[in-house]
């Protein structure tokens, strides 16, 4: 009966649309949308992470194409008399256009009317006016910055206790989606910015997109007990991918939610992750490990470090060792305490919780156990319900467990089949090997699953010649070439370096699949932006640290007491390129290139010694580790650079490429040990420790 009602209201807008006011047209689109009536199959009204009122038909296509040319009517009709809708009735008229999700060239114009209407009167719209009419619009991709930076002036820092979080998680989002950049983004970066750096206040109240910002965030932190976990997700995401860092509020929620270490360790809890989504735990995951990593790029920075170590000090001086272990943990927990497991997990999201993980040096096994598990559910063959995972999702898995140094269960191997299918589709019909496989991959991703295969040991017989055609084509194919097939530029600096290692791990570890680099590898392949000399000078970003003068007293201090214990060596021992050529047979570049190091070395015993830093490792979020506690490690500054000192007590192991390092360096005849900077820190008798070591 409800449905009869819906067809009879559409067939009398077709008819005569022009007889409707304003408020009568929107309120039936809103009613429309509200109960997905009519809604296109592609629209959001049917994404899984969302609980949308849906009512059923009959007889659903049919009435597809009913909504369908309605909305061309009622488009036409409304863009003719914009000016006489009030603000919520653009609003609704918006909202309902983006819900049904019937994308096309009307609607589009539609956007632009609507948009301009809301350019020209945005004092006259209200906080939910402004945050549902910015969301439609970033929704269906309509950017036009104007009406973004109008809207926005609207949410200002003296206005925002008047908007509900709701309003206010919509207003940055959509900003953010758009694309939309702050001018003062630095404004809030607490931690690696000295004040006289940062923006001031009279600054960011002078750009409507920074004190929209300003804004959300305040009230964030003011009143989180009022934001749902849509709303708080929703923010934080923002942040970080508008590139906002904001140390403050992204405290303030990890204390909201798993407890203050004090809280912690009184025995009290935060708010938990209940009512999270599968998406929203992925991208709350995600908006962390990204404010870290986007500290590389902020200029005049107190961090001095570079590499992994400064995303792992970062997130430690941001938000707390402690605190933000315990995050991580909640995060993991959350989700494989789940009823369902990790199946209402679409690939992105799996991908995404993964990808910070490991981007922030964190393991939680059970976590990582259960996503192998998962995926290897969804590639069998005889699985009706199996997942489309994109290029970006796979490489950016099966990286995360190749970084965590954590087995993957046989997944290079199940992802195999799939992979070649996808880089099959269209070969042979007037398209290349090559061209097919580019409509698949980009560069970075098959070079990092090349590497994912020689970290884990792991190497697919059909997977890695197609990942080698991938990144340098067939016999005939150039390096200029491939430049035209993938659009870029040629190979970038750390797909050279990764490249490397992955050879030299096949020369020994699967000789019988008889590949190699090309002959003018690498000089001409990379991209035309980047020396060879940078390639090589960016090895090892593993551990450069802030306190690289400390390192290097550190290894000078081992070696001193090395040398009292009768242990001859060298400090920094270099394998070019041409050694290994002359004394292994493994080829890898006609020119020399110093490729690998130890930091203190025998070389007639053979006897290597690597003082590994924090960045050298994992830590284990489900172990035996008492994570409570103040915040873990302590700041320290050097020359008014700033780095973290970590905590000894938590559960350990090496990363990944440490791991790859040390498995190429024994296959090479070498003996190396180890000596962690916390097994360090903690010795009584150094010298009994380096006589035991060696």
């Amino acid at each position: 009966a409800a449905v009869r009602v819906y067809r009879w209201v559409a067939n009398e807008l077709k008819e005569r649309v022009d007889q409707f006011k304003p408020q009568e047209v929107s309120n039936s689109i809103w009613a429309f949308a509200t109960i997905g009536f009519g809604a296109a199959q592609t629209s959001i009204q049917f994404n899984t992470n969302n609980e949308y009122i849906c009512l059923p038909s009959d007889q659903a296509e049919e009435d597809r194409m009913l909504v369908t040319n309605t909305l061309d009517i009622v488009a036409k009709s409304a863009m003719e008399r914009l000016p006489r809708f009030r603000p919520q009735e653009l609003n609704n008229l918006a909202w309902g256009f983006c819900r049904l999700g019937h994308h096309n060239a009307l609607m589009d114009e539609l956007f632009d009317g609507i948009g301009k209407e809301l350019m020209r009167r945005h004092h006259y719209f209200k906080p939910q006016d402004i945050g549902t009419s910015l969301w439609s619009m970033a929704t269906v991709e309509y950017f036009n910055e104007d009406v973004y930076r109008a809207a926005a002036s609207e949410l200002t820092l003296r206005k925002s206790q008047s908007f509900k979080p709701q309003e206010l998680s919509n207003t940055v989002w959509a900003i953010a989606t758009a694309g939309m950049q702050p001018r003062f983004a630095n404004a809030f970066d607490t931690t690696i910015l000295a004040k006289s750096k940062r923006s001031t206040l009279s600054q960011v109240t002078s750009d409507p997109i920074s004190e929209c910002f300003a804004a959300a965030t305040t009230e964030l932190m003011r009143r989180p007990n009022q934001f749902k976990p849509q709303e708080i997700k929703d923010v934080l995401w923002s942040l970080s991918k508008a590139g906002v860092r904001h140390p403050g509020v992204f405290k303030s929620v990890a204390e909201y939610l798993v407890g203050s270490d004090a809280d912690a360790n009184q025995g009290k809890v935060g708010r938990g992750m209940d009512g999270f989504s599968p998406q929203g735990l992925g991208n709350l995951a995600w908006s962390y490990a990204k404010q870290a990593q986007l500290a590389a790029d902020v200029n005049n920075s107190k961090i001095g470090s570079t590499g992994r170590l400064a995303v792992y000090e970062t997130i430690c001086l941001d938000v707390g060792e402690n605190l933000s272990h315990r995050l991580f943990a909640g995060i993991a927990e959350a989700a494989i305490s789940d009823d369902t497991g990790l199946s209402r997990y679409k690939p992105q999201d799996l991908s995404n919780t993964c990808w910070a993980f490991a981007t922030l040096g964190l393991l939680h096994r059970k976590f990582f156990d259960t996503v192998a598990d998962e995926v290897l559910t969804r590639l069998n063959p005889s699985n009706k319900f199996n997942s489309n995972f994109k290029a970006q999702e796979i490489a950016n898995l099966v990286w995360s467990f190749a970084t965590l140094n954590h087995q993957c269960k046989g997944m290079l191997h199940s992802f195999t089949p799939y992979v070649v299918k996808m880089c099959s589709k269209g070969k042979g019909k007037g398209v290349s090997v090559e061209k097919a496989i580019a409509r698949f991959f980009k560069r970075q991703e098959v070079a990092n699953i090349a590497w994912s295969c020689a970290v884990l040991e792991e190497y697919p017989k059909e997977l890695l010649p197609l990942l080698y055609t991938s990144l340098f084509g067939s016999a005939t194919s150039t390096s200029e070439d491939l430049k035209r097939i993938y659009g870029d530029g040629g190979i970038q600096k750390a797909t050279v370096m990764t490249m490397f290692y992955v050879q030299m791990a096949l020369d020994m570890e699967a000789p019988e699949l008889g590949l190699e680099l090309p002959e003018t590898f690498p000089q001409g392949w990379k991209d035309d932006n980047n020396s060879i000399t940078d390639m090589i000078a960016s090895v090892d970003s593993t551990d450069t640290s802030m306190l690289q003068l400390t390192t290097s007293r550190l290894q000078q201090t081992i070696s001193g007491v090395l040398g009292k214990v009768g242990f001859e060596h060298v400090l920094e021992h270099i394998i070019s390129t041409d050694e290994l050529q002359d004394d292994y047979g493994i080829s890898l570049s006609t020119e020399n290139l110093e490729f690998l190091s130890l930091d203190i070395a025998n070389l007639e015993s053979k006897i290597g010694i690597e003082v590994d830093g924090p960045g050298h490792f994992v830590n284990i979020l489900d172990g035996s580790n008492d994570v409570t506690g103040s915040d873990g490690g302590v700041i320290n500054t050097v020359r008014g650079k700033r780095g973290w000192q970590f905590m000894a007590n938590s559960q350990q192991h090496v990363n990944g490429p440490t791991a790859l390092k040390h498995r190429l360096m024994e296959h090479l005849g070498w003996s190396v040990g180890h000596i962690p900077y916390y097994e360090w820190r903690e010795q009584q008798d150094v010298e009994e420790y380096c006589r035991e070591m060696v």
